[in-house]
């Protein structure tokens, strides 16, 4: 770096607030923020989805779909 001072990148949560806006704060575990990881935190152990409007089965019962689940913890990148 010649002098430059370089900011890391945020990375922002992807969680879906309407059809075509995401959440957009600050993610703290991959692609997701605080609430919204407690919105997962809260479905584990159930057969649900906590993903909006997702209706496949979280098998594992960890909150999550899998597809879900790759997405929110950055396994796989998101559509822009």
């Amino acid at each position: 770096m010649s002098g430059e001072e370089r900011t890391p990148m945020t990375i922002r949560c992807v969680w879906p607030v309407d059809c075509r806006n995401s959440c957009g704060s600050p993610a703290h575990y991959g692609h997701t923020c605080g609430r919204h990881l407690e919105r997962v935190r809260s479905m584990v152990g159930t057969l649900a989805c906590a993903w909006p409007g997702c209706t496949w089965r979280a098998w594992d019962r960890r909150g999550l779909c899998d597809f879900h689940r790759r997405v929110a913890y950055r396994l796989i990148e998101p559509r822009s």
